[in-house]
């Protein structure tokens, strides 16, 4: 191993020796450029690949803000859509807790009409009612 490197040292001496110094500088002046030049070429790719990177990750970003935008407003209009719907139910309660209370005390402030109360409906006047639902959830559709 020692030979080998004895022998490449005194090759390259002799190449060496019988080159100007001005040809030497600028080998290496060359090689230096060189060298620069690829790692400015290897830099702008990079910069180049993340510039797409990053460009690819707004594109994402958007997307997903623009989702979520899009799903928050129709979180906003179900949510005003179901108050809407609570506040009918509860009128409608109240409604029938009324018309409940009403006939209670009509039943108890009114004797025929606790006396009718009591006894069980005749089945014409429920059939009568029966088509009387059916008509006005006919006129609803």
């Amino acid at each position: 191993m020692a030979a080998l490197i004895t022998t490449a040292w005194a090759w390259g001496r002799k190449l060496i020796s019988g080159v100007k110094v001005e040809v030497i500088l600028m080998a290496v002046v060359l090689g230096w450029g060189a060298m620069k030049t690829y790692e400015a070429t290897k830099a702008e790719q990079q910069a180049n690949d993340l510039k797409a990177e990053l460009s690819t990750e707004k594109a994402v970003n958007r997307g997903l803000e623009m989702m979520a935008l899009h799903y928050g407003n129709q979180m906003k209009r179900l949510s005003v859509a179901l108050e809407a719907r609570e506040a009918s139910r509860a009128l409608d309660d109240r409604s029938i807790m009324a018309a409940r209370a009403a006939a209670r005390r009509m039943e108890r402030d009114d004797a025929p009409t606790g006396d009718w109360a009591d006894r069980p409906v005749p089945d014409a006047a429920a059939e009568w009612l029966q088509r009387l639902r059916e008509q006005a959830s006919g006129d609803a559709n």
